[in-house]
């Protein structure tokens, strides 16, 4: 069997038996499998479902090399004759294609050893979807990756055309928090409003006010985005309710920038509430801190991703995106780099990750499986 038949066989069997956040169980099952098939004998179960397996060959670096392994909750709409099997579980978000790519570079790189020095700490991690704090919390504090000198991972993208690849030098993605509020009113009959105090009227004011925090309390150099996702209250065409729940996030780069929004956005709920002479509830969660990828190991992506796919698929991008991705738990600890691989569909539509008929180009995984192999082999620190 080729290098690239094993990586797409390992993919479909992945998408066709997906899993969500901490429920990893016959995920990690399988990989744990497929690792000793491979031949490697140091296989680390951490977290939850998480797994570490290492090849120690020598004296050279020490690299983390990160595919994060779980699915979304969302049903699939694909058709694919490998289809999710678990009804309202789909890899909407390609983990399996990071998981194929990551276990074809651990057998290349385990048959190979004459190639290449040092160490490779393969880390397949659960629950980067989350929830909060995500699979990489437990593995970051676990001490069995303290000694990586570098961490990498590659996530697919349907925005890039296959066999490119594009990466941010610096903000990558965005911080993720989740916001969470209550407008509290009193409830009355929908014809007499006056003998009430209307949470309705308080959420949309708050909704319109929110927005002008972007536009008048943030510099416009700096990246950020509130987008209220959830609007839930009412029970009948003709109640005022008592409550109403809104749900939201907020996309940011900067802890200052992070902090102001909190802040004012708190400020205006408590201020729409007192003068409509209501009341409030209001919780804002951290979620994963932005993904800011160190300059050094960004130069090594680039160059090895240059000798993979040539220098005019490289692309380096001017924007970050403001998804969010817990890989910044990683770049923390240490240091690294996260990149795009590009899988866009070109003989069929293609359809964004997070949609229930996303599907990748197989033929462009073959790439990241040598990206990955070429940051090994590379032995410059």
């Amino acid at each position: 069997m080729t290098l690239k038949s094993y990586v797409t066989n390992i993919r479909r069997h992945i998408h066709q038996y997906p899993e969500i956040g901490f429920q990893c169980v016959k995920t990690q099952q399988f990989i744990k499998q497929q690792l000793n098939e491979i031949g490697v004998n140091e296989v680390i179960s951490v977290g939850k479902y998480s797994l570490i397996g290492v090849i120690r060959n020598g004296q050279g670096p020490i690299i983390g090399l990160r595919a994060d392994m779980d699915a979304l909750a969302m049903p699939e709409e694909t058709g694919l004759p490998f289809q999710s099997v678990h009804e309202g579980k789909m890899h909407a978000c390609g983990h399996d294609a990071h998981v194929a790519m990551l276990l074809g570079a651990c057998k290349y790189l385990y048959n190979h050893q004459d190639e290449w020095s040092g160490t490779v700490k393969f880390i397949f991690q659960e629950a980067e979807e989350g929830p909060n704090p995500g699979g990489a919390f437990a593995i970051c504090r676990s001490g069995l990756i303290d000694d990586c000198e570098d961490f990498f991972a590659l996530h697919v993208s349907p925005s890039y055309p296959s066999g490119f690849l594009a990466v941010n030098e610096g903000e990558a993605l965005a911080a993720a928090d989740i916001i969470y509020i209550d407008f509290i009113g009193k409830g009355a009959h929908a014809a007499f409003p006056n003998e009430g105090i209307d949470p309705l009227i308080m959420q949309a004011e708050f909704i319109l006010m929110a927005q002008s925090i972007i536009s008048r309390e943030i510099s416009p150099m700096d990246k950020a985005v509130i987008s209220i996702t959830k609007v839930h209250g009412g029970t009948a065409f003709n109640v005022i309710p008592e409550t109403v729940q809104l749900r939201g996030t907020v996309r940011t780069f900067k802890p200052q920038v992070r902090e102001k929004i909190k802040h004012e956005l708190e400020a205006i709920a408590s201020s729409i509430a007192q003068r409509h002479g209501g009341s409030y509830k209001f919780k804002y969660i951290l979620g994963y801190d932005p993904v800011i990828n160190t300059v050094s190991s960004t130069r090594k992506m680039v160059s090895a991703s240059q000798i993979v796919l040539g220098n005019e698929k490289v692309i380096i991008l001017d924007n970050p995106s403001l998804g969010g991705e817990d890989f910044s738990r990683y770049i923390q600890l240490k240091r690294g780099c996260i990149a795009w691989l590009g899988v866009k569909q070109e003989l069929m539509d293609t359809y964004p990750i997070h949609h229930p008929k996303f599907n990748l180009n197989e033929e462009a995984l073959i790439y990241g499986v040598h990206i990955f192999i070429e940051l090994i082999k590379r032995r410059e620190k």
